[in-house]
């Protein structure tokens, strides 16, 4: 029976090799403050944060032309505990799978005749 140690050795390059170029492109540094906009060395220290890009820009896409099940279609499909972001406006409403959502991030819509951005 052959050693499992090169096929482990590979993994582990290709995961270094895999690290090395999703790794991030981008960082920024931050100084939060108080919340009140006062003196941070006041009660509290000030803290200095790095904000980490991980993904290119435009990596999530969009929806821009949101597609919606029938009701029925829905209440066979999702149960009565799925998360969704409900939205009515003007007595049309929708719903959005919060499981879709994470995926997109972001639905441009239009609801009751106004243009919304659902985000998550």
């Amino acid at each position: 029976m052959r050693s499992p140690i090169p096929w482990i050795a590979l993994a582990l390059a290709v995961g270094v090799m895999l690290f090395i170029l999703f790794s991030p492109t981008k960082t920024d540094t931050v100084s939060l403050v108080s919340a009140d906009g006062g003196d941070p060395s006041i009660g509290e220290k000030e803290r200095t944060l790095e904000i980490v890009t991980l993904l290119p820009r435009d990596a999530i896409p969009a929806v821009y032309n949101p597609q919606f099940n029938a009701v029925e279609t829905a209440n066979r499909e999702y149960g009565d505990t799925d998360l969704v972001i409900g939205v009515e406006i003007g007595g049309e409403a929708r719903a959005y799978s919060i499981p879709f959502l994470s995926g997109h991030e972001i639905v441009n819509d239009t609801v009751g005749g106004q243009a919304i951005a659902v985000t998550w």
